[in-house]
């Protein structure tokens, strides 16, 4: 009897063990289906954070919950500012006609109407990060964070494309240092907002400002990060027009990267794709670099022409480098979004090897290096592609054919002749002095031979 006791009890805490462990796969199933389906804000994996943590980390203003505690916001006067700014856009919403009393019941209301829409987007916002942030994120922070932004937004509008109200007062856009640093903690892949947060406040503010020309969020994200380099669309309408009809993006950074990225541009197979000559080693061969809308290798027409490489212009400064590694981040985590940037970053770390392969690019006006020396800009994007991943990549055929274009015979021996007689002046002059002498030897031989 006592064996069988004990065989019943062992087999019935074994029963309930294996219930317990069921039921715990399947809601860590049923948790990370959700969660990969609707996340879009990432934490930076440490691989990538360590090659520059100042590139993924904010430094005035932390928007969202991934930095809220970070001890350098927390004694920030920017925790100020943000209340101050999302209390401005209440101010604005008022009656063109109505007086004191009905100004603050309009506010009011407004107030209520986009607390109630918080709360119930709530759960919804949540299952946009990629980490639990159950007890961080509530509706406080979604409410003041958001009209934060939209009235930052507004504001920049306001000043700098209808030069209404003087910006120097301004506790972000009267100190240039402080609005270079927004600027760039408003570009981080952690320090986002969803998207559709930001939509729902802008349509229960600013879209009702009085005297305010039509224009949708995307439009004013676009028009207040400085143009970094030139978009397919540059001097066309059809990026505003995009940007004015499509809602569906996840926040701020998929704004700019749908902005950027060209959309024609196909990704073939990875690996073996980026297997190209440098700059350098393009140019002795004969290719011409050339500023473009987008990236493509043009081969020459005849034997008398030269090959195009062209590219769209970047210019180098403090901010390229934390907007593109964010752009990559955001490629790296987020599935489904292509990864031309990370293409890009690969691309310009396979064609710029030593500072002479920005000489060449700055000569063609693709790069314009503000940080400095040559050095700066090839370190920026050797260091560029570390911890990454290459999966899809955008510029195969583009670099495949600039690789047979080196290896031809004729490009061959024309790089091998410009590397050794045309690399400095002196040895262009040595090779002049040669070519004459061997001319002149020549025509004696001649002159004496057949008289």
């Amino acid at each position: 009897m006592s064996e069988n006791n004990e065989y019943c009890i062992s087999e019935e805490a074994l029963q309930r063990l294996t219930e317990d462990i069921g039921k715990k796969m399947v809601e860590s199933a049923e948790k990370t289906q959700s969660k990969s389906s609707s996340s879009c804000i990432y934490r930076v994996p440490k691989e990538i954070r360590k090659q520059k943590e100042s590139a993924y980390t904010p430094r005035f203003v932390s928007i969202g919950p991934l930095h809220g505690k970070d001890q350098h916001i927390l004694n920030s006067p920017m925790q100020d500012v943000k209340k101050s700014y999302a209390n401005s856009l209440f101010d604005r919403i008022l009656s063109s006609k109505g007086g004191l009393e009905e100004e603050k019941l309009n506010t009011s209301k407004v107030l209520v109407e986009c607390v109630g829409k918080m709360r119930e987007s709530l759960e919804k916002a949540k299952k946009c990060y990629a980490e639990e942030i159950e007890d961080v994120l509530d509706v406080e922070m979604l409410v003041i964070d958001g009209c934060f932004i939209l009235e930052l937004l507004y504001r920049s509008h306001r000043f700098f494309h209808m030069y209404i109200d003087e910006p120097s007062s301004d506790p972000i856009f009267g100190s240039i240092l402080t609005d270079v640093y927004v600027r760039h903690d408003l570009l981080l892949l952690e320090n986002q907002l969803p998207f559709f947060v930001l939509n729902e406040l802008f349509d229960l503010t600013v879209a009702h400002i009085v005297c305010t020309p039509t224009r949708t969020l995307g439009q004013y994200v676009i028009s207040y990060f400085p143009q970094m380099w030139k978009s397919e669309n540059d001097g066309t309408t059809t990026a505003t027009t995009t940007t004015a009809t499509n809602n569906n993006y996840d926040h701020i950074l998929d704004i700019l990267h749908n902005h950027y990225r060209h959309h024609d541009a196909n990704p073939g197979d990875g690996g073996s794709s980026v297997v190209m000559p440098c700059a350098s080693d393009l140019e002795y061969a004969g290719a011409m670099f050339k500023e473009g809308n987008k990236v493509e290798f043009c081969k020459p027409q005849s034997p008398f022409h030269r090959a195009q490489f062209k590219i769209p212009t970047l210019a180098l400064d403090d901010s390229v480098e934390p907007f593109l590694r964010n752009l990559i981040a955001y490629e790296q985590c987020c599935p489904g979004v292509p990864g031309y940037f990370t293409s890009y970053a690969i691309l310009m770390d396979t064609l710029i090897n030593t500072p002479k392969d920005v000489q060449v690019l700055e000569k063609a006006g693709i790069i314009r290096n503000y940080l400095g020396a040559s050095e700066d800009a090839s370190d920026l994007f050797n260091n560029l592609c570390k911890g990454i991943v290459l999966g899809e990549f955008y510029f195969t055929e583009t670099t495949k054919a600039a690789a047979d274009y080196s290896k031809s015979c004729w490009h061959d021996a024309m790089a091998h002749l410009r590397r050794r007689y045309f690399a400095s002046p002196w040895t262009f002059i040595a090779f002049c002095v040669g070519f004459i002498t061997f001319a002149i030897s020549v025509v004696k031989f001649v002159r004496a031979n057949f008289r």
